[in-house]
């Protein structure tokens, strides 16, 4: 069940991350709402309470297992339609890992809220030098500037074909999302399918003539989407049944308060169009693909 304390918690965690730099939103004083929107996976069951704060909303977890309280930040969206999360297929052992460490981020979060003597869940600026005192925080982030055509899906199915759209356009390549649904296999806008990430990095070697190298990794870590937004490079995100676009990310380490760390890629979503701050350590990943220009000596 959705709580005042973990709404609390996690606005005492993003007031630390706002006043340290590590997030540019959401705006002082913002208040996250009393009424939290539940988030069904495809069981039907409650994966994340979802509270509306100013312009957007923030997703908080609804099971230990997910491994973190704060899951994602959108400064501006919408509440619904909401898309269904995916139950999480991690192994008993991964489960059981997460779990423990969402129970330590809660020890550590409720700890926090009390030094920085957050009574309400409002995300709210605090005095930098006392946030030094008790975190001692370091913070690195950077994102990465798209322009182009607006970042939208055209089929519930087309999600791949819209990030495959949005690396071409970065690089110049302008193709229509019909076009790249038959390349990737997803059928037509009648009859759209589902499609495989293990065909997206032949498909873009294939729609740049080879200009580009493209690669897929099944086991992504922050540290490789964060080496391609350092490389100025926009990388696709693969979740259970969706597909994303990184670009960016935020991470504010703690020497003190280990629990009260982030790690955040910024994620453009084709499914509603928006950007969200997702928590790295409460995502699901199936996979990245990668992908750069071959460099002619």
């Amino acid at each position: 069940m959705a709580t005042v304390d973990m709404a609390r918690m996690v606005a005492a965690q993003l007031g630390v991350l706002v006043t340290v730099g590590a997030l540019p939103i959401p705006a002082d004083g913002v208040r996250l709402s009393d009424r939290p929107v539940p988030v069904c996976d495809e069981t039907g069951e409650v994966a994340l309470w979802r509270y509306p704060a100013g312009d957007g909303y923030v997703d908080v977890a609804a099971r230990p297992c997910l491994g973190a309280p704060l899951v994602a930040v959108v400064p501006e969206g919408r509440l619904e339609p909401a898309r269904p999360v995916a139950r999480p297929t991690a192994s008993a052992a991964a489960r059981i890992a997460n779990e423990e460490r969402y129970r330590q981020r809660v020890q550590d979060l409720t700890h926090l809220a009390q030094v920085l003597k957050v009574t309400e869940p409002v995300v709210r600026r605090f005095d930098r030098g006392l946030v030094e005192e008790v975190l001692r925080p370091r913070v690195d982030t950077q994102e990465l500037r798209l322009c182009g055509r607006p970042f939208r899906q055209e089929t519930a199915q087309w999600a791949t074909a819209a990030c495959v759209q949005v690396v071409l356009d970065f690089y110049r390549y302008l193709y229509d999302q019909e076009r790249l649904a038959e390349e990737l296999g997803l059928g037509t806008e009648e009859f759209p399918v589902s499609g495989d990430e293990h065909d997206v990095a032949p498909a873009l070697e294939t729609l740049t003539g080879k200009a580009l190298t493209a690669e897929l990794t099944s086991t992504p870590t922050f540290a490789e989407y964060r080496s391609e937004v350092r490389e100025h490079r926009p990388s696709i995100s693969f979740v259970p049944g969706h597909a994303r676009v990184v670009t960016g990310y935020t991470r504010m380490s703690s020497l003190r308060l280990i629990g009260a760390s982030f790690a955040g890629l910024l994620v453009q979503d084709p499914w509603d169009g928006g950007a969200r701050w997702e928590n790295y350590d409460a995502t699901t990943f199936v996979g990245t693909c990668t992908a750069r220009v071959n460099l002619v000596p």
